[in-house]
C-alpha cells in the first residue's frame, strides 16, 4: 500500500486538534494537563467543551486507525524483525527521552514559575515511580499494539471494497469494550504510565479496523453511499453528545465509568461516533494534493506531537504575567503552539539522526 496524502493529512489535523485541546485544558476546559491557569467564562468553556467531548470519542482512535492502515505495507516491506526494530527506534526512543528528561524538566519548571516550588530530585523521583508520559501514552500503547500484530502471522487477503458489516462490527465492539474497560478504569482515572485504559476499546477497535482497511485496500476509494451514511450517523452522534451534556449538566461523574446507565450511553455514542467520524474525516482530506506546504506538515506531524508539551507549556508560562483574560490567552496560545510545534519539528528534521526518528 502506497502512502495516501489524504490519510497523512488526517494525521496532521488530529495533531493540531490535540494541541488545541491541551491549550483549552490549560485555561479551564475539563481534562488533565501539566499546567492549569485560571478559568474560562462559562459560555467559552461550554463552546470548547462540546468539540473536546466529541473529539474524545474518536480522536485518539483515529490516530490508531491511521497507524493500522499503514502497518500492513510497512510490515510486508520490512519483515517482522526489522519492523519491530524500526518501531522501537521511532516510538520507544522518543518515549524514553520524554519520560525521563522532558517531563521532569516541564514539571519542575511549572512549579518553579507557578508554585509551589519543588526540588528537581523530588520531581524526578515521582516521575520514575509514575512513569507519566503525558500525551505520549499514545506512543507506548501503539508500540505494544504494533509489536503484537507483527508477531502474529497474517493470512493472505484479497483486496475488496468497503462494506457496512465490518464498520458495524467495529462499532459494536468499541461500545461493549469501552463500557467494560470503564468498570474498573473510569475516564481520567490513574494508571501507571498514564495508560488511558478507559480508551482502549476505541483504540483497539480502530487499530484493527485500520489494519483491515490497509490490507483490503479501502482507503483509496470509499463508496459514496457508505460515506454519506457515516456522515449522517456521525451528525446524529454529535447531536446526541450535545443533548447528553445538556441532560447531565454538572453531574458528569457517572458518565465516566462504572455500572451506570450514563456510562453505557457514553459507550454507545463512542461506538457510533468513533467509526463513522473516522471514515468521514479520512475522506474529508481526499481533495488534498501533495504540495510543498502539505508535505512539510506531513513530515513534521509526528515531531510536532512529540514537542507539543514543552512548546505549549512554555508559551503559557511566558504569558502568565500578562494581565490578559484567559480567553485572550487561549486565542493566542492555540495558533502559536500549533505553529511552534510544527516549526520546531521541521528544524529538527534537518539533523540527520533526529530525522531518522521523526
Amino acid at each position: 500500500m502506497t502512502r495516501l496524502a489524504h490519510v497523512d493529512m488526517l494525521r496532521v489535523a488530529l495533531t493540531m486538534g490535540v494541541i488545541a485541546t491541551h491549550a483549552a485544558i490549560t485555561y479551564g476546559a475539563p481534562g488533565s494537563w501539566f499546567y492549569h491557569e485560571g478559568a474560562l467564562p462559562d459560555g467559552v468553556r461550554i463552546a470548547v467543551t462540546i468539540p473536546i467531548a466529541f473529539g474524545a470519542l474518536f480522536g485518539m482512535g483515529a490516530f490508531f486507525f491511521v497507524a493500522g492502515a499503514f502497518l500492513p505495507g510497512s510490515l510486508a516491506r520490512k519483515g517482522a524483525r526489522r519492523f519491530i526494530a524500526d518501531r522501537a527506534l521511532r516510538l520507544g526512543l522518543p518515549l524514553l527521552v520524554f519520560v525521563l528528561v522532558v517531563v521532569p524538566i516541564v514539571v519542575w519548571t511549572v512549579h518553579a514559575v507557578a508554585g509551589p516550588p519543588r526540588s528537581f530530585g523530588g520531581v524526578v523521583s515521582d516521575q520514575v515511580r509514575e512513569l507519566d508520559p503525558g500525551p505520549l501514552w499514545f506512543v507506548w500503547v501503539l508500540l505494544v499494539f504494533s509489536t503484537v500484530v507483527a508477531l502474529i502471522p497474517l493470512p493472505p487477503v484479497t483486496p475488496r471494497p468497503l462494506r457496512p458489516r465490518p464498520l458495524i462490527a467495529c462499532a459494536a465492539f468499541i461500545a461493549v469494550a469501552s463500557f467494560l474497560f470503564r468498570l474498573p478504569f473510569p475516564i481520567d482515572s490513574y494508571q501507571i504510565g498514564a495508560a488511558h485504559i478507559w480508551q482502549w476499546g476505541q483504540c483497539v477497535g480502530l487499530f484493527a479496523l485500520g489494519i483491515v482497511a490497509g490490507r483490503e485496500g479501502w482507503l483509496p476509494s470509499i463508496p459514496p453511499a457508505i460515506r454519506r451514511a457515516c456522515a449522517w450517523l456521525a451528525m446524529i452522534g454529535f447531536l446526541g453528545v450535545v443533548a447528553f451534556l445538556i441532560v447531565l449538566g454538572d453531574h458528569t461523574d457517572p458518565a465516566g465509568g462504572g455500572p451506570h446507565w450514563q456510562s453505557a450511553v457514553v459507550a454507545l455514542l463512542e461506538g457510533l461516533i468513533s467509526v463513522t467520524a473516522t471514515i468521514v474525516v479520512v475522506d474529508l482530506f481526499r481533495p488534498v494534493r501533495p504540495r510543498r506546504t502539505t508535505n512539510a506538515l506531513i513530515r513534521s506531524a509526528y515531531g510536532a506531537y512529540l514537542l507539543q508539551t514543552p512548546v505549549l507549556v512554555g508559551l503559557a508560562l511566558a504569558l502568565r504575567p500578562l494581565p490578559l483574560p484567559t480567553t485572550a490567552k487561549l486565542l493566542i496560545v492555540v495558533p502559536a503552539a500549533i505553529a511552534g510545534s510544527f516549526a520546531l519539528a521541521l528544524l529538527l528534521l534537518r539533523i540527520r539522526p533526529v530525522a531518522r526518528i521523526l
